[in-house]
Protein backbone atom coordinates (compact mmCIF):
# COMPACT_ATOMS: atom_id res chain seq x y z
CA UNK A 1 0.00 0.00 0.00
CA UNK A 2 2.47 2.36 0.50
CA UNK A 3 4.04 2.04 -2.74
CA UNK A 4 0.55 3.23 -4.35
CA UNK A 5 1.03 6.43 -1.50
CA UNK A 6 4.80 7.03 -2.99
CA UNK A 7 3.75 6.90 -6.49
CA UNK A 8 0.27 8.67 -6.25
CA UNK A 9 1.60 11.52 -3.74
CA UNK A 10 4.47 12.00 -6.74
CA UNK A 11 2.34 12.43 -9.61
CA UNK A 12 0.04 14.78 -7.60
CA UNK A 13 2.83 16.73 -6.81
CA UNK A 14 3.65 17.44 -10.13
CA UNK A 15 0.50 17.82 -11.65
CA UNK A 16 -0.36 20.17 -8.95
CA UNK A 17 2.88 22.57 -9.66
CA UNK A 18 2.19 22.39 -13.25
CA UNK A 19 -1.23 23.81 -13.08
CA UNK A 20 -0.20 26.31 -9.87
CA UNK A 21 2.68 27.50 -12.59
CA UNK A 22 0.12 27.86 -15.51
CA UNK A 23 -2.41 29.80 -13.39
CA UNK A 24 0.57 32.33 -12.57
CA UNK A 25 1.50 32.47 -16.56
CA UNK A 26 -2.06 32.58 -16.97
CA UNK A 27 -2.27 35.76 -14.60
CA UNK A 28 0.36 37.85 -16.08
CA UNK A 29 -0.03 36.59 -20.06
CA UNK A 30 -4.17 37.60 -19.38
CA UNK A 31 -5.47 34.01 -21.20
CA UNK A 32 -7.86 31.79 -19.25
CA UNK A 33 -6.62 30.16 -16.32
CA UNK A 34 -7.97 26.69 -16.37
CA UNK A 35 -6.84 25.74 -12.58
CA UNK A 36 -9.04 25.52 -9.86
CA UNK A 37 -9.16 28.36 -6.88
CA UNK A 38 -6.20 28.50 -5.10
CA UNK A 39 -7.79 27.45 -1.49
CA UNK A 40 -8.75 23.57 -3.37
CA UNK A 41 -5.61 23.78 -5.10
CA UNK A 42 -4.05 24.51 -1.44
CA UNK A 43 -6.15 21.60 -0.17
CA UNK A 44 -5.02 19.07 -2.90
CA UNK A 45 -1.75 20.01 -1.95
CA UNK A 46 -1.98 19.46 1.70
CA UNK A 47 -3.56 16.20 0.72
CA UNK A 48 -0.32 15.32 -1.58
CA UNK A 49 2.39 16.26 1.16
CA UNK A 50 0.42 13.94 3.52
CA UNK A 51 0.15 11.23 1.25
CA UNK A 52 4.12 11.70 0.86
CA UNK A 53 4.88 10.98 4.37
CA UNK A 54 2.49 7.93 4.12
CA UNK A 55 5.20 6.94 1.46
CA UNK A 56 8.31 7.30 3.07
CA UNK A 57 7.28 3.77 4.14
CA UNK A 58 8.37 2.72 1.15
CA UNK A 59 11.98 1.75 1.24
CA UNK A 60 12.44 -0.65 -1.69
CA UNK A 61 14.62 1.22 -3.31
CA UNK A 62 16.83 4.83 -3.30
CA UNK A 63 14.59 5.80 -6.35
CA UNK A 64 11.58 5.48 -3.69
CA UNK A 65 13.36 6.93 -0.67
CA UNK A 66 14.11 10.64 -3.24
CA UNK A 67 10.82 10.43 -4.76
CA UNK A 68 9.05 10.51 -1.07
CA UNK A 69 11.29 13.10 0.02
CA UNK A 70 11.38 15.45 -3.54
CA UNK A 71 7.39 15.22 -3.01
CA UNK A 72 7.29 16.14 0.83
CA UNK A 73 9.92 19.01 -0.17
CA UNK A 74 8.00 20.25 -3.10
CA UNK A 75 4.31 19.62 -1.67
CA UNK A 76 5.29 21.63 1.20
CA UNK A 77 6.82 24.25 0.02
CA UNK A 78 3.91 24.61 -2.80
CA UNK A 79 1.26 24.81 0.04
CA UNK A 80 2.94 27.26 2.20
CA UNK A 81 3.21 29.66 -1.43
CA UNK A 82 -0.34 28.53 -2.19
CA UNK A 83 -0.99 29.49 1.61
CA UNK A 84 0.23 33.09 1.34
CA UNK A 85 -1.34 33.65 -2.16
CA UNK A 86 -4.31 32.89 -0.50
CA UNK A 87 -3.92 35.86 2.51
CA UNK A 88 -2.92 38.12 0.10
CA UNK A 89 -5.80 37.40 -1.92
CA UNK A 90 -8.09 37.84 0.89
CA UNK A 91 -6.64 41.50 2.02
CA UNK A 92 -5.47 43.39 -0.69
CA UNK A 93 -8.71 42.55 -3.42
CA UNK A 94 -11.85 44.70 -2.68
CA UNK A 95 -14.86 43.97 -4.48
CA UNK A 96 -15.90 47.19 -6.49
CA UNK A 97 -18.94 46.01 -8.79
CA UNK A 98 -20.17 43.04 -10.68
CA UNK A 99 -21.68 43.81 -13.82
CA UNK A 100 -22.89 41.42 -16.72
CA UNK A 101 -23.18 41.68 -20.74
CA UNK A 102 -26.85 43.31 -22.02
CA UNK A 103 -27.68 39.56 -22.92
CA UNK A 104 -25.96 38.25 -19.72
CA UNK A 105 -23.86 35.84 -20.87
CA UNK A 106 -20.47 37.35 -20.09
CA UNK A 107 -19.98 38.48 -16.21
CA UNK A 108 -17.02 40.26 -15.00
CA UNK A 109 -15.98 41.03 -11.39
CA UNK A 110 -13.90 44.18 -10.91
CA UNK A 111 -11.87 44.77 -7.63
CA UNK A 112 -9.23 47.65 -6.30
CA UNK A 113 -5.58 45.90 -5.60
CA UNK A 114 -3.70 47.40 -3.21
CA UNK A 115 -0.67 46.48 -2.57
CA UNK A 116 0.09 48.35 0.29
CA UNK A 117 2.78 51.11 1.09
CA UNK A 118 5.04 50.68 -2.13
CA UNK A 119 2.67 50.10 -4.86
CA UNK A 120 -0.44 52.02 -5.84
CA UNK A 121 -4.30 51.49 -6.04
CA UNK A 122 -5.13 49.77 -9.43
CA UNK A 123 -8.49 48.34 -10.92
CA UNK A 124 -8.19 44.77 -12.34
CA UNK A 125 -11.15 42.98 -14.19
CA UNK A 126 -11.56 39.69 -14.14
CA UNK A 127 -14.42 37.67 -16.63
CA UNK A 128 -15.81 34.50 -15.07
CA UNK A 129 -15.94 31.59 -17.43
CA UNK A 130 -17.15 28.06 -17.10
CA UNK A 131 -16.74 26.16 -13.97
CA UNK A 132 -13.73 28.02 -12.22
CA UNK A 133 -12.07 29.08 -15.91
CA UNK A 134 -11.35 33.00 -15.20
CA UNK A 135 -9.24 35.86 -17.45
CA UNK A 136 -8.05 38.61 -16.55
CA UNK A 137 -9.02 41.47 -18.92
CA UNK A 138 -8.19 44.78 -17.30
CA UNK A 139 -5.60 45.78 -15.42
CA UNK A 140 -5.08 49.32 -14.37
CA UNK A 141 -2.48 50.97 -12.19
CA UNK A 142 -3.48 54.71 -10.65
CA UNK A 143 -7.13 53.89 -10.27
CA UNK A 144 -9.43 53.89 -7.62
CA UNK A 145 -12.97 52.96 -9.45
CA UNK A 146 -14.03 51.79 -12.39
CA UNK A 147 -16.57 53.58 -15.16
CA UNK A 148 -17.85 50.79 -17.41
CA UNK A 149 -20.20 50.98 -20.00
CA UNK A 150 -21.55 48.04 -22.49
CA UNK A 151 -21.25 49.07 -26.23
CA UNK A 152 -23.23 46.04 -27.64
CA UNK A 153 -23.06 42.57 -26.20
CA UNK A 154 -19.30 41.66 -26.51
CA UNK A 155 -18.16 45.23 -26.31
CA UNK A 156 -17.17 47.65 -23.06
CA UNK A 157 -15.69 50.13 -21.99
CA UNK A 158 -13.53 50.65 -19.08
CA UNK A 159 -12.36 53.71 -18.22
CA UNK A 160 -12.22 55.08 -21.69
CA UNK A 161 -10.62 52.06 -22.90
CA UNK A 162 -12.82 50.17 -25.55
CA UNK A 163 -12.52 46.16 -25.04
CA UNK A 164 -14.03 44.11 -27.94
CA UNK A 165 -14.20 40.65 -26.05
CA UNK A 166 -15.11 38.62 -28.66
CA UNK A 167 -11.68 39.07 -30.17
CA UNK A 168 -10.10 38.33 -26.71
CA UNK A 169 -8.33 41.56 -26.34
CA UNK A 170 -7.76 42.62 -23.16
CA UNK A 171 -5.74 46.21 -21.42
CA UNK A 172 -3.16 46.06 -19.25
CA UNK A 173 -1.22 49.38 -18.04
Amino acid sequence: MEIKYNLWSFSLCLLFLSTSLHSIYAFHNQTWSVSPPVSILWLLTVIAFVMGIVGFKDKRSRVAIWRSWLTVLVTFSLSAILLLAIVVNTFTREPIETIQSPDSKITIDFYTVNGGAATSIGVLGIVDGPLWFKKNIYNDNNMHKADVEWTNNHTITINNHTLDLSKGETFSD
